[in-house]
């Protein structure tokens, strides 16, 4: 009797155990919280997406010393893969927030510029369920926002940004990235802050915000990796394309003059500092050359 109220009992604590287990690895479905859509720019960003009849996935980060507001365009997609930047000090933030879908499911739309205008033009939030999930590749964490059925249209999100004004994307070509630089800040200084790689184009927008904007095509393989595509039967379409890093430093755009005043000061002080040395040396070596002259006169005397 006792072996099987022991037994009962093992089964039963696994059983919670292993529902435990089973709840921290499905993912949140269907998303109820608030959307507030007013907190990003639904801009009809188009310029490179359309690519012979094709439509590349087209991405807007929105920068700020507080966050990075993301919006993607993006057309028949089911999935974004995100990989954020944890801050190692704050691990009860989530590096992920504010979820906004404006569009429609993929069949019953037509991904064209007049249908993205049309949604930027009036961004109310769409009645889309969502799943999140979380996974670790080679070491790094990935957030995925997977929906039900294939999307066509915006999704928006906040991302944290731990590392205040430098900023890291991980893209895969081909894809239109573009960076939005806050008002009165800028890069490409080497000493202060720079883009790699560098943009395809950079501009001005109404706001007088920096823009910069990458188009990322698919590498055409060489040397030994097209030896084994030829050698596998497979045609460049068929291999995967490698993700593309993408960072950014910016620094505010007075921050040149102020590193050219701040170099001014410490020449400036090197040379009082050497400048003093230089006196102080020729004064010491002045008081040695008499030291020396009277102990040469008095040793002229003795032999006298």
């Amino acid at each position: 009797m006792r072996k099987w109220i022991t037994f009962v009992l093992c089964i039963s604590l696994l059983g919670v155990l292993a529902g435990g287990c089973i709840d921290e690895l499905v993912p949140v479905d269907g998303e109820t919280t608030t959307q507030d859509a007013s907190t990003y720019e639904f801009q009809p960003f188009l310029n490179n997406s359309f690519v012979d009849g094709e439509f590349l996935h087209t991405s807007t980060f929105y920068l700020s010393e507080e966050n990075a507001k993301a919006v993607h365009i993006l057309e028949n997609e089911t999935t974004i893969d995100v990989i954020p930047l944890e801050d190692l000090s704050s691990p009860n933030q989530d590096p992920v927030s504010n979820i906004v879908v404006v569009g429609d499911y993929a069949n019953s739309t037509n991904a064209s510029v007049e249908y993205f205008t049309e949604l930027s033009m009036s961004p109310e939030p769409a009645e889309i369920n969502y799943t999140l999930s979380e996974d670790v590749v080679r070491g790094q964490k990935h957030i995925y926002i997977e929906f039900s059925e294939p999307v066509t249209g915006f999704v928006a999100f906040t991302l944290a940004t731990p590392m205040g004004q430098d900023f890291v994307h991980v893209t895969t070509p081909p894809s239109v990235v573009r960076f939005v630089l806050p008002e009165g800040y800028t890069t490409g200084n080497p000493f202060i802050g720079k883009t790699n790689p560098e943009p395809t184009e950079r501009y001005y927008d109404s706001q007088n915000r920096e823009n910069l904007v990458w188009i990322n095509e698919i590498m055409s393989t060489s040397g030994i990796l097209e030896s084994l595509q030829s050698f596998s039967g497979e045609n460049e379409s068929e291999i995967e394309p490698v993700p593309r890093a993408i960072s950014v430093k910016y620094y505010s755009e007075s921050a040149p003059q102020g590193l050219i005043i701040a170099v001014g000061i410490l020449g400036l002080a090197a040379l009082i500092v050497f400048s003093r040395y230089y006196r102080e040396k020729r004064k010491l070596g002045k008081i040695r050359e008499d030291i020396e002259g009277q102990f040469q006169e008095k040793k002229g005397k003795g032999k006298d």
